[in-house]
């Protein structure tokens, strides 16, 4: 407790600002009350992880009780990377949240994500016959040139949007389309033969990044996580060797369009059961990892971890907690100083915005399956 005695009453410049001690007792315990009653509500590994390790107040923790999604965002090693943990409880156990999930087709359908498809084993380019490129890539692509691109695309890319597309042809966002399909589907494939090599390299500017080197670092920034995840994580470094046992995955695509430049994107998704969970209560830790994507993004890392909790109602249910780190475009230099506040704060609301479609998506079929047992029982009588 002497944590919280020490830091109750130091201002935002660091420093102790003196204060009555009758005041300093009470502050003392109110906060110590107000965290007891927040870990019984919201489970006290839940509680204890987010108010003592990533420092949410006990504000965000009302919230989260209250139903809201809370966000917290992390410092960085680097400017172009930013990390945020969030968290929100949901009315279905993690068991059910899995099988729902696994449908991602149907879970991440909605505002802001107009296409979406899932990938076979082995994938197909059926797979992806609904993906068509957006207007705004099919005017940028026939004006790319190596590091002078609007599109994150290698050199491979790149020659063979110059060379397989008559963009003087009216049909010219058609055949953009089928090619980028087949490139989209050329890059899953090698992936799963090759691993992170495959990624190859962005050449949209002057200097050529390297994907696997920029998901590395990525790694290498490891967050305080609710539970160690290392035969995970050396997974998705040394993909495809070393699946975790008891996990399966699933690879998949969206265009996400929120408010920026709608932005295809293409994922690694591993479930992970977690052996412990009898003693922590940490169900699952689900990995999202992104192979590519046309904008914005050099690389992301989604880790969300579900955690056993026992409602208010006394029903099971769990808690999401989500840890999401990503390198990104427009955070160094001069115009960096301006421009990273901007993009900081909408990663942020981006992943508000996520853990509520989440819960969204998660309710909606258990309230109907109450609604669907309650008729049942009706009509019984």
């Amino acid at each position: 407790m002497m944590f919280l005695v020490s830091g109750s009453f130091r201002g935002r410049n660091g420093r102790r600002r003196p204060g009555p001690p009758g005041l300093f007792v009470l502050a003392w315990a109110t906060a110590l009350a107000a965290v007891v009653s927040l870990a019984a509500q919201s489970g006290s590994g839940v509680a204890r992880f987010l108010n003592e390790t990533i420092g949410f107040s006990i504000d965000d923790l009302r919230g989260l009780d209250r139903g809201s999604a809370v966000i917290r965002s992390l410092d960085t090693p680097v400017r172009q990377e930013l990390a945020h943990v969030g968290a929100v409880h949901l009315d279905v156990p993690p068991d059910e949240f899995v099988d729902l999930f696994r449908d991602i087709e149907r879970f991440e359908r909605g505002p802001g994500i107009p296409q979406i498809g899932r990938f076979g084993s082995p994938p197909r380019l059926e797979d992806l016959q609904s993906l068509t490129l957006p207007a705004e890539d099919v005017e940028e692509l026939p004006k790319c040139r190596t590091g002078d691109c609007q599109v994150k695309l290698s050199a491979e890319a790149l020659t063979r949007f110059r060379t397989h597309v008559d963009w003087s042809s009216a049909d010219a966002g058609r055949q953009a389309s089928e090619l980028a399909r087949e490139m989209v589907l050329d890059l899953v494939r090698a992936y799963q033969a090759e691993g992170n090599t495959a990624l190859g390299a962005y050449v949209d500017d002057d200097d050529p990044l390297l994907v696997a080197e920029q998901f590395r670092a990525l790694l290498a920034s490891r967050d305080p996580l609710p539970a160690a995840v290392p035969e995970l994580l050396d997974y998705l470094d040394d993909y495809p060797r070393g699946l975790p046992g008891g996990a399966d995955e699933f690879f998949y695509w969206t265009v996400v369009d929120f408010g920026m430049k709608p932005t295809i994107r293409v994922n690694h998704v591993v479930i992970y059961p977690l052996a412990e969970r009898p003693s922590t209560g940490i169900a699952y830790a689900i990995a999202t990892k992104q192979l590519y994507a046309s904008h914005y993004f050099h690389t992301t890392l989604e880790l969300r971890f579900l955690v056993d909790r026992i409602d208010r109602a006394g029903r099971a249910a769990s808690t999401l907690i989500s840890v999401t780190r990503s390198r990104n475009d427009g955070m160094t230099g001069f115009r960096g100083l301006f421009l990273r506040p901007i993009i900081r704060r909408r990663s942020r609301d981006a992943v508000r915005h996520y853990l509520e479609h989440v819960r969204r998506q998660v309710e909606r079929p258990a309230s109907e399956a109450v609604l669907s047992r309650a008729g049942t029982g009706a009509s019984a009588h």
